[in-house]
């Protein structure tokens, strides 16, 4: 009957130690399309709640990407970003729930060639700049 009685105690003082169960995520997965192609490793998907960044991930395999979202409020509207360009899509947050998105965004044609640009007139700049001092 002791052993009972101090199992049961024991039980009881040590119960509040026992942690909660880990809230489930919500799994956001689907594709990415800049200018109506698959979007490149690289680049970044963003969800945000209101004006803060919930957490964000980098395409590691051409046009696909997994988001894991947790610790928000029910209902919570998230939307999301590809290379900081609203792509006018929402969930709504629900632990444990799985959606499946496509992503669609439109970037300026000169923003993927500027830097092609700039390197090739820096190149003819040079050039031309070391013939006239020749």
């Amino acid at each position: 009957m002791k052993t009972i009685f101090f199992l049961f105690l024991f039980l009881i003082l040590f119960s509040g130690f026992v942690s909660a169960v880990p809230e489930l995520p919500m799994i956001i997965s689907g594709e990415v399309y800049i200018n109506d192609k698959p979007a490149k490793t690289g680049t970044e998907v963003m969800a945000v709640l209101g004006e803060d960044e919930v957490n964000k991930v980098e395409i590691t395999e051409k046009g696909k990407f997994t988001l894991l979202l947790q610790k928000l409020n029910k209902n919570d509207k998230l939307d999301f970003y590809v290379d900081d360009i609203y792509t006018n899509q929402s969930v709504i947050y629900q632990s444990g729930d799985f959606k499946q998105l496509t992503l669609k965004v439109e970037k300026p044609y000169f923003i993927y060639y500027f830097g092609g640009a700039l390197i090739i007139f820096s190149l003819m700049g040079f050039l031309i700049w070391k013939q006239k001092t020749k």
